[in-house]
């Protein structure tokens, strides 16, 4: 009864937005170039059209990483984008198994537009979508399978996280070869499961170390999850009684204690990832030992997506997979005064250096998702 009341919901909605469109715009092309080569929406538009209702899922929004990217992203649509879109964030807490019934909620409420955020919510937008099909979905890292599924009205965004990942690695791996780093050559990474879009880093991070030095050993460990900043903590102490020197960790909140193991222990350094955690931490005695970030600027893609569909919505292809990377500005890592001070000018130069090199293709990047367990086991030992 519940389902069949949502459906007949979805399609008055649709007959309403029908109408409202067809009395508002003749041609229904969107929003026009405003002729200043800006790539901005016009103003014309919003004199003759309602704003749309985007609203961000996320488990929390101050988790220092991940969500908190996603969430920036979604104030800069309603600081920027304001004439186009009203913006509400939904915090639905870290029981995944409540997501569900939050995001039909969402749906519920008027939204044109819902945006979710990691792979665990990923059966929800399979699952939801084909209910609402005048609703736009839009799923960031994680990609669903559209030859096997009917989801016109969903979009998958990827990033390149193996390319910021290879530009953590080649961090790791000048650091760990310097003679103020520990004796060993051995570099850490800690994440928060064994998921795709976690491995995707770790890949990259492997061959970025082994690239600037092939005798550096990559010790790894996984959480479990991406709350438990105690286990994460004590995984990156593990990796430091072995002699590790610094430690890479994808694992959202939980990488706190990553950093917070880093900042208790002299000459360890930690990387960030997702968001300027360098910034994210500064007043606070974390704040030294991050030697830059690996950024998966989920902010600078939703922005780019909200602008573009406010331009021409027959512009975003829903129903396909869109893949961000360093030549959208979506990856990368944080070049700033603490990691000259961390591994010195010629490094970042080379660490630059071989950005450039991804850029241009002489370097390649593997992908997590077209490998197989054993080849990422021989990537990460070296092989």
């Amino acid at each position: 009864m519940k389902k069949n009341l949502r459906k007949i919901t979805a399609l008055l909605s649709a007959l309403l937005l029908t109408v409202s469109l067809a009395s508002c715009s003749g041609s229904g092309s969107g929003a026009v170039s405003d002729g200043s080569g800006s790539g901005s929406p016009t103003g014309s538009q919003t004199q003759t059209k309602e704003k749309l209702k985007l609203v961000l899922t996320v488990t929390r929004i101050n988790d220092m990483s991940f969500f908190q990217s996603a969430y920036d992203g979604s104030q800069r649509i309603k600081s920027e984008l304001s004439d186009y879109y009203d913006v509400e964030v939904v915090e639905m807490g870290n029981d995944s198994t409540a997501w569900e019934s939050a995001i039909y909620d969402v749906c519920e409420s008027g939204a044109d537009i819902v945006v979710g955020v990691s792979f665990r919510t990923v059966e929800n937008f399979k699952k939801i979508p084909p209910e609402y099909p005048n609703i736009k979905f839009i799923l960031m890292d994680e990609a669903v399978d559209f030859s096997t599924l009917d989801l016109p009205n969903l979009l998958c965004v990827t990033f390149k996280s193996n390319e910021s990942g290879f530009l953590a690695g080649a961090v790791a791996g000048c650091y760990t070869s310097m003679d103020k780093a520990n004796p060993e050559k051995l570099v850490g990474f800690v994440g928060g499961s064994e998921a795709v879009t976690v491995t995707n880093f770790l890949v990259g991070y492997a061959e970025g170390v082994h690239y600037v030095d092939p005798d550096v050993n990559v010790l790894t460990a996984y959480v479990g999850d991406y709350v438990d900043t105690a286990k994460a903590k004590d995984l990156a102490n593990a990796q430091i009684a072995e002699g590790v020197d610094i430690i890479f960790q994808v694992a959202g909140g939980a990488g706190n204690g990553v950093i917070e193991a880093a900042s208790e222990s002299e000459g360890t350094l930690a990387i960030g990832v997702d968001s300027d955690q360098y910034q994210v931490m500064a007043g606070t005695s974390l704040q030294d030992c991050i030697s830059t970030s690996s950024l998966k600027r989920v902010d600078n893609a939703l922005f780019k997506i909200a602008e573009q569909y406010a331009k021409n919505p027959d512009s975003v292809p829903f129903g396909s997979v869109v893949t961000f990377g360093l030549e959208d500005d979506a990856v990368g890592i944080v070049y700033n005064d603490n990691l000259t001070a961390c591994i010195g000018e010629e490094n970042v130069a080379k660490v630059k250096e071989l950005e450039e090199k991804i850029r241009s293709g002489e370097i390649v990047v593997s992908e997590s998702a077209v490998l197989t367990a054993d080849q990422i086991a021989d990537i990460v030992a070296g092989k």
